[in-house]
């Protein structure tokens, strides 16, 4: 099998050339959209309540195999009509995800040519959040298990002899099993600069993690440029209720300082898996992200590109696409 080629060291410069020139192609396509859009006064459709979501992760499309290869995720959201503070801007959301973290190198038996563990991660996770006009807080509790007991390498091998055509990761020196609980908040605040019909709109997205598989805190900086909705009902923040037409692309850059990586460090002092990394103190990142709302259908494309996570890793991209149907 042909090794997939490796990311430069530089790649994660170079590849803002092609964001730029993805975000004037939604520039030309958005605004003429716009113009045949719905009235900025339906806003809320009061028989939206819920929504299924599908998202997959991967960087196949990147030309890469490796580092957190993949993911896939199932997701529940409920608008609650009358939540924890008795308003009707709540929402519960509950998921099922895997994930899947490969090396560079997905042939070799030698755990010594490998950057980082081979590791599958299963979790449900829940979540309440909350927003007013200009503000929004999110708050999720994590269940997990790490391991050859999250079946992602069982998954995986399946996926590539099914439907890829190259032959399966080796996943020798797969990292032992452990369990994990994690705590996530997150807080918003937008700045809308320019009103629809093609709004910009400035957010600064700050969070904090702790528990067995992360502990981080981190600040994103978004800019949104198209028609987007205003806070409350902007698929933007996974807001449902409305089918009001959204069509924008957003920028995003962001820092995080990490406090612990289970997937690369392991569970602990008693962890006893042949590979284990230390993860890097420092991670920035950016990403591109297109979305679209048309009635009770909505669509996501994302671009990521991070810095390494390990000392003995290179920096990676990968890829996002999501379906959800309101109802």
């Amino acid at each position: 099998m042909d090794q997939f080629p490796r990311v430069p060291a530089n790649g994660f410069y170079t590849s803002l050339s092609i964001v730029i020139n993805f975000c004037l192609l939604i520039v030309f396509v958005s605004v003429p959209i716009d113009l045949i859009g719905q009235s900025l006064n339906e806003r809320h459709d009061t028989l939206i309540k819920h929504q299924l979501q599908l998202r997959h992760d991967n960087d196949f499309l990147t030309l890469t195999d490796r580092y957190y290869s993949s993911g896939l995720f199932l997701n529940y959201t409920h608008r609650l009509k009358s939540g924890l503070l008795k308003v009707d801007n709540e929402q519960i959301t509950f998921s099922i995800g895997q994930e899947v973290y490969t090396p560079s190198d997905i042939e070799t038996t030698e755990i010594s040519k490998q950057d980082r563990p081979y590791v599958g991660f299963l979790a449900l996770k829940g979540g309440w959040s909350y927003v007013k006009k200009k503000h929004g807080v999110e708050v999720s509790i994590l269940l997990g298990v790490a391991g050859n007991a999250s079946g992602a390498g069982s998954f995986q091998r399946w996926y590539h002899n099914a439907i890829v055509i190259s032959d399966p990761p080796i996943w020798v020196g797969e990292m032992e099993n452990s369990a994990h609980i994690n705590l996530y908040a997150g807080y918003r605040r937008e700045w809308q600069l320019t009103a629809n019909p093609f709004s910009v709109t400035i957010v600064a997205q700050p969070a904090v993690a702790f528990g067995t598989r992360d502990i981080y805190a981190h600040t994103d900086l978004i800019a949104y440029f198209g028609r987007k909705d205003p806070l409350l009902s902007s698929i933007a923040f996974n807001r449902i209720g409305s089918t009001q037409r959204e069509i924008f692309f957003s920028l995003q850059v962001g820092y995080r300082y990490v406090g612990r990586n289970a997937l690369l460090e392991g569970n602990g002092r008693d962890d006893t898996s042949v590979l284990l990394v230390p993860a890097n103190k420092e991670i920035i990142y950016g990403g591109l992200d297109v979305h679209h709302r048309f009635s009770k259908n909505e669509y996501r494309f994302g671009y990521r590109i991070q810095s390494a996570e390990a000392g003995t890793t290179d920096n990676h991209r990968y890829v996002i696409l999501s379906y959800a149907r309101n109802f």
